[in-house]
């Protein structure tokens, strides 16, 4: 009866917060595909298609997107136009082979049609070869703010391998380029590690090399062998070097993780390093704390609430760019399927990717985006008593230290102030894929 009692007050409080809580609802942000790259890597299973020698059609893609755009942006459903934008995010494919120009027309009609506020995040993945290092400050000059290099390793028989077409010496010269154009806290670049061939040592020196030269961001992704990849058949054919096993891959994050902290930077999510609050990418923080999210391009996914009901949907763009153009330019839209989100996937969504951040889960949040859940009662409790034991998981009611403000975002952390919430320890992020299966109950 008590306990009956005390999760009806706790379920009022919540709803009480809600009003308080719905305008972290009134954001959104904005992810644009660009689907063509120079050539495909060999360990990418994206959207992409190599990008056509002759003739390719960059205007006619950009009226396509811009078309969808505005189809978005002013539909009645979303009421997107009510709403702040939390980021912006070109991304492929490879967007740097767009024209500076195109860029600015899109950002153009986001800010005729919902507006812009000044210190929006607007990010570009950009590659670190010559001809794209040439057009950095049109891109910054057509709204860019902040730049995501494809960096991978510095090594050009491993750039080989994975089919990159940059070089070690490129990849220095485009960071530093780059660091000196949108100043180095608003450069980001990537680096892959358990790559074939490479030891512990290797990729020791590899990321010391990589941090005396990066800002204030870095995303350091394992080697994921992807089905049907070139070079997940390359390795079925034994044709390349000994890939790292399981162990030493291992003792590569291990080592990872100690460097890092040497250089100063805060593990804020699996793979993601930012050395401040204000180096922590809110775009991605969209993706894993639930906020909606609008796909533009082919292939693109969203995450949208239909304001009619407050149900949540999914939006899948037609996947082939010749087919993606023919569909906006008929209906102004290339949509090639909408799905609706359940609430208990949306309650799956949010523990699933919010665990894989040291922010964790805030309770506030959960309930927020779930129509009145409560966290503790969706997770399994006698598998989130054992790991809070172990020392793998914090719960708290509030925020009880600082070092919480070194892996949320600012304008996220009042989100702990009221009910606090559930995050990992640094232990408990390395084995979050243990951890996951077992706090999650088999019904919510």
């Amino acid at each position: 009866m008590l306990k009956t009692l005390q999760r009806k007050i706790l379920r009022n409080k919540i709803l009480s917060i809600q009003k308080r809580a719905f305008s972290l609802n009134e954001s959104f942000s904005i992810y644009v595909h660009w689907p063509f790259c120079e050539s495909k890597c060999t360990y990418c299973n994206f959207n992409k298609y190599v990008h056509p020698k002759n003739d390719p059609p960059h205007d006619r893609l950009v009226q396509a997107m811009m078309a969808e755009l505005k189809y978005y942006l002013k539909h009645p459903y979303y009421q997107l136009k009510n709403k702040r934008v939390n980021s912006v995010y070109f991304g492929g494919g490879t967007p740097s082979l767009a024209k500076p120009k195109a860029i600015e027309s899109l950002l153009c009609i986001i800010d005729r049609y919902v507006g812009l506020e000044e210190g929006a995040e607007i990010s570009m993945e950009a590659n670190p070869t010559s001809v794209e290092q040439a057009k950095l400050v049109e891109f910054k000059e057509a709204g860019i703010n902040r730049l995501s290099l494809g960096i991978q390793s510095f090594y050009d028989e491993d750039l080989k391998i994975l089919g990159r077409d940059h070089s070690g010496k490129e990849a220095f010269k485009a960071i530093t380029l780059a660091n000196n154009i949108f100043n180095n806290k608003r450069v980001s670049f990537d680096l892959i590690y358990a790559r074939p061939g490479q030891t512990v040592v290797g990729w020791e020196k590899e990321l010391r090399q990589a941090l005396d030269i990066a800002g204030d961001h870095l995303s350091l992704y394992q080697l994921t062998l992807e089905r049907s990849t070139p070079l997940h058949k390359q390795s079925l054919k034994g044709l390349l070097p000994t890939i790292p096993d399981s162990d030493t891959a291992a003792d590569m994050y291990e080592e990872t993780l100690k460097i890092m902290k040497e250089y100063d930077y805060h593990h804020y999510e699996v793979s993601n390093y930012a050395k401040s609050q204000q180096a922590i990418s809110r775009h991605n923080f969209s993706y894993w704390q639930g906020m909606d999210y609008l796909g533009i391009g082919p292939g693109a996914h969203g995450r949208l609430t239909d304001s009619r009901n407050g149900r949540r949907v999914r939006t899948f763009g037609e996947f082939h760019p010749d087919k993606y153009m023919a569909l906006c330019e008929a209906e102004g839209e290339g949509i090639r399927k909408l799905a609706p989100i359940s609430i208990n996937d949306v309650a799956e969504e949010l523990i699933v990717f919010g665990m894989r951040t040291r922010m964790g889960i805030p309770r506030s949040r959960f309930s927020t985006f779930t129509n009145g859940k409560i966290l503790d009662e969706v997770l399994d409790e006698k598998a989130l008593d054992l790991f809070i034991r172990s020392g793998l998981l914090i719960n708290e009611s509030k925020v009880v230290d600082n070092d919480l403000l070194n892996y949320v975002p600012e304008e996220l952390v009042m989100e702990w102030s009221d009910q606090g919430g559930i995050r990992p320890t640094e232990l408990g992020l390395e084995k979050i894929d243990y951890i996951l299966p077992r706090l999650l109950k088999s019904k919510q």
